[in-house]
Formats: structure tokens, C-alpha cells, sequence
């Protein structure tokens, strides 16, 4: 910091103590070009333009390498010669050594580093208008990130052209690099938000281009539909898919957690993605209905009655529109009527039926579900078992398990269809209510024989005899004349008795007497007539008499 000998009273921190050092330098070193270099930047930093650029023209007999090269480009356009600085800017990228302009733009004048800002900037962009052929586009690069340095790394125009250029040359991770330095000083830039979201799109990373897509159009939504509408039809469509697939996620999570109507901010983002995602293509039928159940879900049924009928028509012929239809008919308290539209969904698009009932108030989903088990009750009345089973399927989906009624409605409609493998599985979900806290379900021995035995039936029917007779013993313990009379208007007491008989035998042949005797009796008790359970226990009785009891 101090002046100091061999240089005393030359102070080195001032263009005219460098100026003077760099004198020095090149009389000690004659021909070498450092000094000359520091000598033409200290009469720069002095004013002294004319002088320094004609030093620097005198160096080297053989032409100038790149920091001579870069400082003659930075003179003239500091002397207004943009031809001259152009020319001198090519030779050196063409040098591809860009990086000796940073020690000399540490030194240059604020507004020198504007003008060569500016500068390789537009000459970036003259590029990228002519041609987008790749050694154009790198040349870009290359002027580009010489406006970024000049800039000190803030230039957000350069680095967004930057950044899209590398896009370009199929460099995305590095293109997002640029978009993210843009986005670190410029949370807000759309742009860049953009550039980013569509950089990953072609990286197929979907949760990283929805959520930069998604931020970008809650800033300018206008801008944005611009953008995608601008992608070639293969992108476009992707990110309309994911954009979809996003906001039909986030109603499902909204309404799992929230009963409708929803308030307006929870469905802000739900808003601008279905109003964006019918302004890039008004033609795709899912764009439409996305944003009626948006507006159901908010409790704007008269509004999304009026889309639905501008969109698909006064009586819709396909499903998933009879279904919204079904759900305003719900809210308007027309229950038969949405039962039934709502029933044609369970084979169109069973997945969505869930969401669409969640877009009812609980209240009335009650009722609809109650006008489904009739409708129901009616229609299998006529023998006609498939619609009964629709019907069903809204009932039980509509309230869950609040009424076991209709799972046993349901259960019976499939067993009459011949699917015991699904009559069984909602039977398990009421006989698992049996014996509980739950006051849905009756303690009464009688209806509790009674589910049972209709277990029972269809598990024989699907082979698992086994099942099956722990179910008709258990219901022959807790009401013996109600199970008898299922029997009998079930599989019969012959065929039961022969089951038990079967089952017996097998227990026997394993020496399981205990067991075989239970199922022994149980038989008897379905069919006392039945000679070959009678010969079995006689057989058990004489091998256990003595000295064990069968119990």
C-alpha cells in the first residue's frame, strides 16, 4: 500500500503511478507486449483514448493476440467506430478466448461496459434473426456472454437469449443454469419462468416444468397461453396433459380435505390453469369439463350448467358429460335422475366416479344415493340385474359405509349376476361391522345369521368351501332358524348338508375329531336325514367314546 523503494515516490494504486511503472517495464523489457498493455490501460483509465489505442496498434509485428484484440475493440467503441469494433469483436470470438476481456472490463468505464453491453447484444440478435444454423447460433453465444461479463453477470435479456441459444444447441442443463440465474435475481421474470418450464419439458422432467409453467401463469396468463400456443403440437399437447393431470390431482386433494363448497382462494390456481388450458385449445373436451367441476366445486352450479350445455349440448350423449349433468341434477335436488346419470359412469370411468360424488354436498349425496337403492330396487324388480348394479355401485360409493343396507343390496345384485368373488367382498366389509361400536351396523343375532349365511352361499359358489362352513356354523350358533330358512332359499339343505359332509370327511381323514364333529353336527342340523352324516358321526362317536369326550 505504501510507496517503497525502488519505486519511491511512485504510487502504483493510480493510473499515473501504473502509467509510469508500465514506462519502466518497457524500457526493461523491450518488445515484450505485457507492458504495453498495462502502459495503453493506465492511459485509458487517464483519458488519454487516442495514445493508449495508438500503443496498443504497435504491439507485435506478428498480429495481436486476444487481450490486444479486446482492448482495440473496447477503444473504438469508445470512439464511436462500431464497424471497426465489430470486426475486432469477431476476430477474437473466432480466437474463442473471450475470457481476457474480464481483467480489462474490471478496469473499463461504467458506460464503456454499457456500450459493449449493448453492442453484443444486438449483434446476438442480427444473428439469430438471419439464421438459426448452429455455428450462428454458437457465435450468438459467444457476443451474448460478452454482454453478460460487460453486464458483471446481470443482464437479464442476454442471459434469457443465452439461455434459449443452448436450448437451441441441445445444451438444456445449461440453458436452465442461465434461466435460473435470471429467475435467482427475478423470482417474477415470465420469461424465464418459461424458458425454464419448456427446457424441462424436453428433459421429460414433469413436476419441474408444471411448476414453472404454473408460476409464470399466475404472473401473466396472457403471456403464457402465447407461449404454449407458440410450442410445436407434440409439446404443446404435453404440457396441456401435465398441466391437467396437476390441477385434477390438486381438486381430488382440495375436496378429500375440504367439503364443498370450496372458498375461492383454495381454487385460485385450479381457476388459471382450466382457463389457460381452454385458451390453448377450446376444442378438447377435457379442458371443459376440468373447468365445470372446478366451478361445481366451488358452488357455481348455474354457471356450470350453462358451460355444460353451451360445451355438450341440452342432453349429452357421452358419459363423463351425463355424469356433471348428474352432479348439478344432485345439487338441484333431482336424485332419481342423477342416480341414474351418474350410474353410467361405474362402467365408462369408474376411477372418476369418486371425484364426482365428492363434488356433492354430503347432505344430498345422502339422498341421491337413497334414490339410487330404489331406482335399484326397482329396476331388478323387472330382472333387469346390470342396471340394479350401476345403481348400486352410487348408492354404496355415495356414502360409503354410513348405510350397509345397500352393500347388501349390492352384494345380492352380483350374486345374482353370477360374481360371488365381489359379492363376498362387500359382505366382508358388513360382516366386519357385526359385533362392533359401530352403530350403522345391527347387533341383532337374526340379521347378523342372515349376512352370513349369504357369505356363505356365494363362497361355495366361488370353491372356497372351507370359508364357507365356518360362516354357516357361525350363523347356525347365533340363530339357527333364520339360517335354516337362508338355506333353504339359498343353496338348499341338501347341498349344504352335502358340503358339511365333505368337510367332515376331511377332518376325520386328518384326525381332526373335534373339528369333524362340529361340522357333523352342523350337517345334521341342515339335513338330520342325511345317511352318510349319520354313518360319519357313528364312526367319530365309537372312535372318540373312550377314554376322551367329543365335545
Amino acid at each position: 500500500d505504501n510507496c517503497s523503494p525502488p519505486f519511491a515516490g511512485l504510487c502504483i494504486r493510480t493510473p499515473a503511478g501504473v502509467h509510469s511503472l508500465a514506462l519502466l517495464l518497457m524500457e526493461l523489457q523491450p518488445g515484450a507486449d505485457g507492458p504495453q498493455i498495462l502502459a495503453a490501460d493506465a492511459l485509458y483509465q487517464l483519458g488519454r483514448v487516442e495514445e493508449a489505442y495508438r500503443l496498443l496498434l504497435s504491439v507485435g509485428p506478428t498480429g495481436p493476440r486476444a487481450p490486444v484484440l479486446a482492448r482495440l475493440a473496447l477503444l473504438q467503441l469508445h470512439r464511436g467506430f462500431l464497424y471497426d469494433t465489430n470486426q475486432l469483436l469477431k476476430k477474437l470470438i473466432q480466437r474463442g478466448d473471450t475470457s481476457c476481456l474480464r481483467p480489462l472490463l474490471a478496469v473499463a468505464q461504467q458506460k464503456d461496459r454499457a456500450l459493449l453491453q449493448g453492442h453484443c447484444h444486438s449483434a446476438a440478435k442480427r444473428i439469430l434473426e438471419g439464421t438459426r444454423v448452429e455455428s450462428a447460433v454458437r457465435e450468438a453465444v459467444a457476443y451474448l456472454s460478452i454482454a453478460i461479463m460487460a453486464s458483471g453477470g446481470e443482464a437479464a435479456d442476454s442471459l434469457l437469449e443465452r439461455a434459449r441459444c443452448y436450448a437451441l444447441l441441445n445444451q438444456r442443463k445449461t440453458a436452465i443454469f442461465d434461466f435460473s440465474a435470471i429467475l435467482k435475481e427475478h423470482p417474477k421474470h415470465v420469461q424465464a419462468l418459461c424458458g425454464r418450464g419448456f427446457t424441462y419439458l424436453l428433459l421429460n422432467q414433469q413436476q419441474e416444468c408444471t411448476h414453472d409453467i404454473l408460476a409464470a401463469l399466475q404472473i401473466n396468463t396472457d403471456m403464457v397461453t402465447k407461449d404454449i400456443l407458440s410450442l410445436k403440437d407434440k409439446a404443446r399437447k404435453l404440457v396441456g396433459d401435465w398441466l391437467h393431470q396437476f390441477c385434477r390431482t390438486n381438486l381430488s386433494d382440495i375436496l378429500v380435505t375440504n367439503a364443498v363448497p370450496c372458498h375461492e382462494e383454495q381454487l385460485r390456481e385450479a381457476f388459471i390453469i382450466g382457463g389457460a388450458l381452454m385458451r390453448t385449445d377450446c376444442r378438447d373436451p377435457r379442458w371443459h369439463l376440468l373447468y365445470v367441476d372446478i366451478l361445481l366445486a366451488k358452488g357455481e352450479v348455474e354457471a356450470a350448467s350453462v358451460h355444460l350445455c353451451q360445451v355438450f349440448g341440452q342432453d349429452p350423449r357421452d358419459a363423463v358429460a351425463q355424469a356433471r349433468v348428474g352432479v348439478v341434477e344432485a345439487w338441484q335436488q333431482n336424485y332419481r335422475s342423477a342416480a341414474r346419470r351418474l350410474s353410467k359412469l361405474t362402467e365408462k370411468d369408474p376411477l372418476s366416479l369418486d371425484f364426482l360424488l365428492a363434488l356433492i354436498p354430503f347432505s344430498q349425496r345422502k339422498r341421491m344415493a337413497q334414490a339410487a337403492a330404489q331406482e335399484a330396487s326397482s329396476v331388478s324388480s323387472a330382472g333387469q340385474w346390470d342396471q340394479a348394479l350401476t345403481l348400486l355401485t352410487v348408492a354404496v360409493q355415495a356414502v360409503g359405509s354410513h348405510r350397509l343396507q345397500y352393500l347388501r343390496q349390492r352384494a345380492a345384485c352380483l350374486a345374482q349376476l353370477g360374481l360371488h368373488k365381489q359379492a363376498v367382498a362387500d359382505l366382508d366389509r358388513v360382516i366386519q361391522k357385526h359385533g362392533g361400536s359401530d352403530s350403522s351396523c345391527s347387533d341383532d343375532p337374526q340379521v347378523w345369521a342372515e349376512d352370513l349365511c349369504r357369505r356363505g352361499r356365494s363362497l361355495v359358489l366361488c370353491s372356497r368351501e372351507g370359508a364357507a362352513l365356518e360362516d354357516f356354523t357361525q350363523a347356525l350358533e347365533l340363530h339357527k332358524d333364520q339360517a335354516i330358512l337362508c338355506v333353504e332359499a339359498g343353496l338348499g339343505r341338501l347341498h349344504l348338508a352335502e358340503c358339511f359332509l365333505r368337510g367332515a370327511l376331511q377332518h376325520y381323514g386328518e384326525q381332526q375329531l373335534s373339528k369333524a364333529w362340529t361340522l357333523i353336527e352342523c350337517g345334521l342340523t341342515v339335513d338330520s336325514e342325511n345317511a352318510e352324516l349319520r354313518r360319519l358321526r357313528a364312526r367319530v362317536k365309537r372312535e372318540v367314546a373312550s377314554p376322551c369326550n367329543v365335545n
